[in-house]
């Protein structure tokens, strides 16, 4: 019975290994062939504790400051898309006329100074509005702050409910 199990657990494994060697390579013509969705969602709770931030003057007079205990707690929630030449376009040129700026004339400029070269893919990260209670939205809170070797503290800052809900960032390589 012994035998029978180890040879049943030996067929299982070879069978296993024939199927991944199966697999083939896709080139690239047949891979342009494929659709699917694409998109991710994050969401996170934040609880990031840093020790302290510190500046230097490296110059004559010298001098540094600190921030210290540094905290980052709050919820957020993102999500991740590939966007191609024509949706980056529309977005962007979106947000552009949001502020009062001509979407066409700055679309234009990233191209002609080299910056978008109008047709590669663009990674949106978005914080969409979620409709999250303001009371999850991160916040920074800086124990201290010091400087150079004193002990002495100027206070504490705390920049609270950072509403992050409607902001994109967009990536792309060139």
């Amino acid at each position: 019975m012994k035998f029978f199990k180890i040879s049943a657990v030996a067929a299982l494994l070879a069978s296993a290994a024939l199927s991944a060697s199966a697999m083939t390579a896709i080139d690239d013509s047949a891979l342009s062939q494929v659709s699917g969705q694409d998109g991710v969602s994050i969401a996170g709770d934040l609880n990031i504790n840093i020790g302290s931030f510190k500046y230097t003057d490296t110059g004559t007079d010298g001098g540094s400051v600190s921030f210290n205990n540094i905290g980052i707690k709050g919820m957020f929630v993102m999500t991740v898309d590939i966007l191609n030449a024509s949706a980056f376009a529309s977005t962007v040129g979106a947000s552009m006329a949001s502020y009062g700026a001509d979407p066409q004339a700055n679309l234009n400029n990233l191209v002609v100074k080299g910056v978008y070269d109008n047709a590669s893919d663009v990674v949106q990260f978005a914080f969409p509005n979620a409709g999250l209670d303001s009371k999850l939205a991160p916040s920074v809170t800086v124990g201290s702050i010091t400087m150079g070797n004193s002990t002495k503290s100027f206070g504490s800052v705390a920049i609270n409910n950072i509403d992050l809900q409607g902001t994109k960032i967009w990536m792309w390589a060139h």
